[in-house]
This record gives structure tokens, sequence and C-alpha cells, in this order.
């Protein structure tokens, strides 16, 4: 099976085996999908399963690969109920099909007590709550260079992109720089204290995304244990999704 995953700025692949292993796996910019050139793995691929959070345009890029590939395939969505997970959003299909795809993967690959937090550290920043079988909510962040680039575009002088983490920073660069990952590493703790104060257990802390191997460091210092890091971890949920439907 073929697993795609279209972000706000890039479009993630991989070929599954049929049972669950990534045989192959690539990336992709968005921008550059129109000159994209099919791999051969996925040859052997007879379906796919699509997730699409970047607009129209890119899923008419993918729509037309998938069919000069001759791959059947279907558009990911997110569901009140898959795999024994729950979903809480006030209306469950209006979840972010990537999110929910991270959630399901977390929960049927990850989990190993009641509470689990799920970081997808990309384009923007998402922090969402397993406990207890169900999803129960989540939040949504601008990410690292989001953040960085409002800094660039409305301020005069500011420019974090040249800066260095510091503790106490002293200098203009430093300060921004480091303020950007003060913010983003803040709302991930602080939800996880909140997590953990309504489920009374220590969450699990799977992370994914482009930042996340950033993050991994700083976080394992401010928790005291190393989160889960799962660099395919929509991807895999996809392949879970998928296989539901076979």
């Amino acid at each position: 099976m073929l697993a795609i995953d279209s972000g706000n700025t890039r479009t993630k692949w991989a070929v599954f085996t049929d049972d669950g292993r990534i045989q192959d796996a690539g990336v992709c910019l968005n921008a550059e999908l129109a000159g994209f050139v099919m791999p051969a793995s996925w040859k052997s691929c007879k379906r796919a399963i699509v997730a699409n959070v970047a607009g129209e345009d890119v899923a008419v890029s993918i729509t037309a690969l998938l069919k000069k590939a001759e791959i059947a395939f279907v558009w990911a969505k997110a569901q009140a109920e898959m795999l024994g997970l729950l979903n809480k959003y006030e209306k469950p299909e209006s979840l972010g099909v990537d999110r929910w795809a991270a959630l399901v993967a977390s929960f049927k690959r990850y989990l190993n007590q009641p509470a689990c937090l799920v970081v997808n550290a990309g384009t923007a920043l998402t922090i969402d709550a397993i406990y207890q079988n169900a999803f129960i909510g989540g939040l949504i962040v601008p990410g690292f260079s989001m953040m960085q680039n409002a800094l660039l575009q409305n301020t005069a002088t500011v420019n974090p992109q040249n800066g260095q983490a510091k503790t106490f920073p002293l200098s203009t660069a430093d300060a921004s720089y480091s303020g950007v990952l003060t913010a983003i590493v803040g709302a991930i703790v602080m939800q996880a204290d909140k997590l953990e104060s309504h489920c009374q257990d220590v969450p699990t802390v799977v992370m994914t995304g482009g930042d996340a191997v950033m993050l991994m460091p700083i976080l394992t210092q401010v928790f005291g244990a190393k989160p889960v890091l799962a660099e395919h971890l929509v991807l895999e949920g996809l392949y879970l999704m998928g296989s539901t439907k076979a």
C-alpha cells in the first residue's frame, strides 16, 4: 500500500509491505509536485490512501500522479471512531486528517498507558491528547519557522534566523531565536502538564514532524525522559486507516 501525506509545505510518502513495514519512503516540496518522478517502488502498489491539508492545487497534482501510475486511491478523512479510538472533536469530520492519522498511529503503535500527547512539529505545531481510548482535544500553534517569519515580517530589526538558543540571551538575534524556541517548548510542556493533571498519570509523548529532532533534546531534559520519536507517524496512521478498508 502507498500512503501519501500532503502537509502545508511538503508531501511525504511511504510504501508499506502487507505486514505494515515501510519498504520505501520519500518527501517532495509541494511546489515541486508537478515535476515529481514516480519512484520504482510505487509500481508494486495496488492501492493508495492520501491525506491532504494543502488545498485543491495539491489535490489535483496528487490525483494526476496516481492516475498516471494506475494506482487506485482514496482520500483519508477523520471519523468519529477508528480502530478503537474515539474522536471527541465537536465535529469529528472537521478534524485535520493528518492530526487524526497521527492520533490513530500513536494509539495503535506507541501507547502503553492510558494517556498520550501527540506532537506534530511541522509548519504548524499540533499538540493533541489521548486519554482512555479517546482523543480529548488539542492545540494548533504556529510552527517554529512560522513564528520566525512573523518576527521578520513585523519588526524592523529582529532577525531570529541568525540567533542561537541561550538561557539568558544578550543579543537581539539570540533573544528572538530563544523566544521562539521557548514558546514552542512551553506550549508542549504546558499541555503535557495539563494532561498529567487530568489523568493523574505521566503521559507518553510522541513526536513527529520536521522540527521534532530539533526539539527532542530540549524536551528530554525538561521531561526527564525521552519522548518517542516517530518520523513517519502520519503515514503509519494512514496505513492503519487504509488497512481497515481492505
